[in-house]
């Protein structure tokens, strides 16, 4: 295995970091994975463990405002910065180093309405769409006061700091991840008004949008996920004519990190559904 890391500078100068992951001999596809709110990309290990080994190169960034990336954390103005960050990854890093092969993109969570709007916006060279923690509405746990004052605080006091509505155990089963989680110096549990309004915007026009996807698309959700709503809607709302949903009952949020003997599963679904349209 080759790990490989960098930055780039977006449009508005700010740095990007990014990291990728090889195997030894020659891969046969690279994964675009976008990762979600208030982490980074090194917490897709489990995702890298099961695709290595199958022939596959994993790369992806640490968004604006997370991770090992400038900018403040919990925090743009508008929704498209990260979106336009992911294209520029994609033409600068992942097209220069994989010119000839297939791209699958992988979004989870606030990931998966970054990448749901990238292929939206052009779906040029990428092979295929996985979805992971999404939806087509926000969370039905989200107040509608709360979204009420998020829409007008977004633009009386866009960037100020507040706690995430969210307890950290929302993700998983497994106490590990969770303790994990809230230890990691680069994750955080806040957010800033405008990013909130912006994600509720994007999860909206994403779903809105969604009959122009035509390339393939998995969608993989835990049943006692409530970051979003609209699941089953999201999926039957997609274009594609070739597109797999699969629900895992009992699994929270992050099914890639849930406990060992369920996401055994998940993973394995993940790595045949990508070995089938490669």
């Amino acid at each position: 295995m080759k790990t490989q890391s960098g930055n780039f500078k977006a449009h508005d100068g700010t740095s990007i970091y990014w990291k990728g992951w090889t195997p030894d001999n020659a891969p046969k596809a690279v994964v675009h994975v976008i990762h979600g709110y208030a982490e980074h990309i090194d917490r897709y290990g489990n995702v890298v463990g099961e695709l290595l080994p199958a022939g596959y190169a994993v790369f992806g960034t640490d968004h604006r405002g997370h991770g090992k990336s400038e900018g403040k954390r919990g925090h743009v103005m508008s929704f498209q910065e990260f979106i336009d960050d992911e294209k520029q990854f994609q033409r600068e890093v992942i097209r220069t180093k994989f010119p000839k092969l297939p791209c699958f993109v992988l979004g989870h969570s606030m990931g998966s309405l970054i990448a749901m709007n990238l292929v939206e916006q052009s779906a040029e060279g990428i092979r295929g769409l996985v979805l992971s923690g999404t939806g087509s509405r926000p969370g039905t746990n989200i107040p509608k006061i709360l979204l009420a004052a998020t829409r007008i605080l977004s633009r009386l006091l866009p960037s100020i700091h507040v706690k995430s509505p969210l307890p950290p155990d929302f993700i998983s089963r497994d106490p590990e991840v969770v303790k994990a989680y809230v230890e990691d110096p680069l994750v955080y549990n806040v957010i800033t008004p405008r990013l909130a309004y912006e994600m509720n915007r994007y999860v909206v026009i994403g779903a809105e949008n969604s009959g122009e996807i035509q390339i393939p698309v998995l969608i993989q959700l835990g049943s006692r996920d409530t970051a979003f709503s609209g699941q089953k809607e999201l999926f039957e709302m997609v274009g594609a004519k070739d597109k797999t949903f699969k629900l895992y009952e009992g699994l929270k949020h992050e099914v890639y990190n849930e406990l060992a003997q369920d996401r055994i599963k998940v993973l394995q679904d993940l790595r045949l559904w990508l070995d089938a349209h490669v």
